[in-house]
């Protein structure tokens, strides 16, 4: 008799559906591995990002307390800036027209274009929380011709020169800014009043008022509240003429020796705690070369 042949016995059911559950497990696993990486790194890219955002040269969002507000403070912070842009862009305007007629009364008169100074615009990247007001970091250094100790100035509404301080160091692409607020700057200014030269940050005032002490005037009976002061001219890098502050407080640093010396509370006239942008004067001066 022949033998039947054996049957070949397939594997049991029960195997095959524990590696299809495995394959759909690791799949799932990865899946879900991936899903959740990305919200984790999204979630943590919006919390952290208002907060690592840094101020730059392009047209990106440089404040980054905006990323914070809500839909409606935005609304409002836009409808401020459009119409600040409209009282900017009537400013221009008219300060084009006058820069057209100068141009064509200087071409008249056969005038050469002036170049005792030249402006280098900055923008903030830096303030040290610590000193906000006494110093910060700009966006231009000593490729833009910046050097240590030119002057660094605001612009009021009305086109005048504000001083807000000196630049202290230098690199290639940045340079520090000391503002008129740090103790060790010293810078003299004239009172419009009676023409007295005086020194800034010559003693402390109380904290918080956003006062300078101004002082090493000579005695006079004639230093009116609200007096502007100018700048001098006596520094090489820092020309006459520009706003320093106002007078508010006047007494005599030293009663005790005869009143040898009138000081009183200079209020600066740049606001340094709401800056964005400055200007940096580059005063050529004859027989040094600029960078």
């Amino acid at each position: 008799m022949r033998k039947k042949p054996l049957k070949q016995k397939n594997p049991p059911r029960s195997i095959a559906w524990m590696v299809g559950a495995a394959l759909i497990l690791a799949v799932m696993l990865i899946a879900g591995f991936r899903v959740l990486r990305m919200v984790i790194m999204r979630s943590a890219d919006s919390f952290f990002y208002p907060y690592l955002k840094v101020a730059s040269g392009t047209d990106n969002i440089s404040d980054s307390s905006l990323l914070l507000c809500s839909t409606i403070e935005l609304a409002q912070r836009v409808e401020a800036l459009t119409a600040r842009n409209r009282e900017l862009a009537l400013q221009s305007k008219s300060v084009g027209a006058l820069l057209e007629e100068n141009r064509i009364l200087r071409d008249m008169a056969k005038l050469t274009e002036r170049s005792e100074n030249g402006f280098v615009i900055a923008e903030i990247l830096l303030r040290d929380p610590l000193r906000y007001r006494e110093s910060f970091t700009i966006s231009k250094g000593s490729r833009d011709g910046i050097v240590p100790g030119s002057a660094v100035v605001d612009v009021s509404p009305d086109g005048r020169l504000l001083l807000i301080g000196i630049i202290s160091e230098c690199g290639a692409r940045s340079a520090k800014v000391l503002t008129l607020a740090d103790k060790s700057l010293h810078i003299s200014g004239r009172v419009g009043a009676n023409g007295a030269i005086g020194f800034t940050n010559t003693g402390t005032v109380q904290p918080g008022t956003g006062m300078i002490r101004f002082g090493m005037l000579p005695v006079r009976n004639d230093y009116i509240a609200g007096g502007a002061v100018m700048t001098s001219g006596f520094e090489q890098m820092i020309p006459e003429g520009i706003k320093i502050g106002e007078l508010h407080f006047s007494g005599s640093s030293h009663p005790g020796f005869g009143e040898v010396e009138y000081s009183c509370e200079l209020l600066p006239a740049a606001a340094f705690e709401k800056i964005r942008f400055v200007a940096v004067l580059n005063r050529r001066i004859p027989g040094v070369k600029m960078p």
